[in-house]
């Protein structure tokens, strides 16, 4: 029985990694990638579906459009009116690979605009094993033993910043956007990325996306499967971890890391991590409690 989960576990990860490489991999996600504008960008579990869910929103409203797919991985299909073509991008699923194996330049990028979504690598990280372990059920073991995984946890995350934090330069234009600033100013943060990219819209409509990209409303949305899509559902009804809107939470990691792995991971954060981020000391926690989608 053990040996057969084992095996199951294994078939979900390279069928995962398979589908990701063949996604990106296809002629026409590499055409749209070539014909957008501006890209979205983040190491899985930063916020990008909640900031996608806002930006589309806010979109949506400006346009006066009904009829949107806000899990689309083109924002309003990348053809409405003047609107810039803005596109959403696993920059090559860098949570299935070691920190040895991330491609080191972002050149494809040099003629793009780049949104650059990040999140402190404490949070990442546990979100990461939840991803792992009650969504994907691609991973059995504890959080400690995770942790120190040589694919897609802390040490891949933290070369994946690293990396960005050189190359930042490279695109065209970059703005970064910190989740915990997105959490504490959403509409502020919303407001800076709409400028960035050069769309006016009106506060009343950045105020309604806000507002309708909160917490509640997406777990609300989530339970009752209005995207039928996978990619916003629960595995498990009952269990909330196995939610994508899981917590969302500024410093939640704390819940979850013992006092020996916090001082391990804090060690390789501080002795690892470029500051460009502003994520080289340990993460003040208990600023907030308010939740957000992850």
């Amino acid at each position: 029985m053990k040996l057969r989960r084992t095996i199951r576990r294994l078939r979900r990860r390279y069928s995962i990694r398979y589908r990701l490489l063949r996604a990106e991999l296809s002629p026409s996600s590499r055409a749209a990638e070539r014909q957008a504008d501006a890209l979205i960008i983040s190491y899985p579990k930063c916020g990008r579906t909640w900031f996608r869910m806002m930006l589309s929103r806010a979109l949506a409203l400006h346009t006066g459009s009904d009829d949107v797919d806000y899990l689309a991985t083109d924002v309003l299909g990348g053809s409405q009116g003047d609107l810039p073509h803005i596109r959403l991008s696993h920059d090559g699923a860098p949570n299935w690979k070691t920190a040895a194996r991330l491609p080191t330049s972002k050149r494809r990028y040099r003629h793009k605009k780049v949104v650059l979504i990040v999140r402190d690598p404490r949070d990442v990280v546990v979100s990461m094993y939840f991803e792992r372990t009650k969504r994907e059920r691609a991973y059995a073991k504890s959080l400690g033993e995770f942790l120190r995984e040589p694919v897609g946890s802390l040490s891949t995350i933290l070369q994946y910043y690293n990396i960005w934090a050189k190359e930042h330069s490279t695109p065209k234009g970059f703005c970064l956007v910190r989740y915990e600033d997105m959490h504490a100013r959403p509409e502020e943060e919303l407001r800076r990325v709409l400028d960035f990219l050069d769309i006016d819209v009106s506060d009343a409509h950045i105020s309604e996306a806000v507002e309708f990209a909160a917490f509640d409303n997406m777990r609300q949305m989530e339970t009752r499967g209005d995207f039928k899509s996978g990619r916003l559902r629960p595995r498990d009804p009952d269990d909330k971890e196995s939610y994508k809107t899981r917590r969302g939470k500024v410093g939640g990691f704390v819940d979850y890391v013992d006092d020996d792995d916090m001082k391990w991971i804090d060690g390789q954060i501080a002795t690892t991590l470029d500051p460009f981020f502003g994520y080289s000391r340990p993460a003040a926690v208990g600023a907030t409690t308010d939740d957000h989608t992850a």
